[in-house]
């Protein structure tokens, strides 16, 4: 019997220090005391307890932290207004400027090319985190750019200095831009500016088993010989299998595609 009213007392003794654990285990801010974590007030020094509403729900912080996330991946929950100089400035307000100039550059905007457009405009939004309201700034960018080419060279210089794999991102949006509806002369400007390694130039020298250092008439004499060597009636007269003269023909336009590209680019 003794045995069990100690029992009992033991265990109200652990209660009393649980309780004044939890309920007094806050200390004022302002006083020092030790107050009720629940308390809106200390009942020392009447200052407002600042860790009551983090007590009283410990889990509105963490929904906090969700909702921001949340926002910060759905853009359209985000509402800004972007400075248009500041976009201006940045990285895809440049991409944008770029773009007005190459859809530009053959006088008119086809219709395919201003779904190419918008289809950047969203898609640079979300790359940049930035919500949809940026596109009125995109819209006003191109508007004012478009029509002008004497600051291509203030533009293009901005990216001189940017990583490869951003400076290739840029490129490639410009390029099948230019590849709906464009004039490769501004894309060559910019390249240029851009001091740009053109890869796809350099693809064109490998088809003709030649060289960027290699002269034009070096060039004309790979490309002749080439075109002797994968032509219809030769391989024909060979009897060869259907699959290889197929294989020889798109060879045989690869060839010439890269001929032409190479004659432009040297003339």
């Amino acid at each position: 019997m003794m045995n069990l009213i100690l029992l009992l007392i033991a265990i109200f003794i652990a209660y009393k220090v649980y309780e004044n654990i939890t309920k007094f285990g806050c200390k004022c801010n302002n006083c020092g005391k030790n107050i009720k974590c629940d308390d809106e007030f200390c009942i020392y020094c009447g200052a407002k307890n600042t860790q009551s509403e983090a007590y009283v729900n410990p889990n509105k912080d963490k929904e906090k932290s969700t909702q921001f996330n949340y926002s910060t991946q759905n853009n359209d929950t985000q509402k800004k207004h972007y400075n248009y100089y500041e976009v201006l400035d940045d990285l895809d307000g440049i991409i944008v400027a770029l773009m007005a100039k190459v859809a530009k550059s053959n006088g008119i905007i086809s219709s395919s090319e201003a779904q190419f457009i918008s289809q950047r405009y969203i898609e640079l939004s979300n790359l940049t985190k930035k919500s949809r309201e940026v596109i009125e700034i995109y819209e006003k960018i191109f508007e004012r750019e478009k029509d002008r080419i004497d600051n291509l060279e203030e533009f293009a210089t901005k990216l001189k200095n940017l990583d490869e794999a951003p400076k290739a991102y840029v490129l490639k949006i410009l390029e099948e831009l230019t590849d709906v509806d464009g004039d490769s002369r501004v894309l060559d400007e910019i390249k240029n500016y851009m001091s740009f390694k053109d890869t796809k130039s350099n693809s064109y020298y490998e088809i003709l088993n030649s060289k960027p250092t290699d002269d034009w008439e070096t060039i004309k004499k790979n490309y002749k010989e080439l075109v002797k060597e994968y032509h219809y009636d030769k391989l024909a007269s060979k009897n060869l299998p259907k699959d290889l003269i197929e294989y020889a023909e798109n060879r045989l336009k690869e060839i010439n595609e890269a001929y032409e590209a190479l004659k432009k680019l040297k003339a």
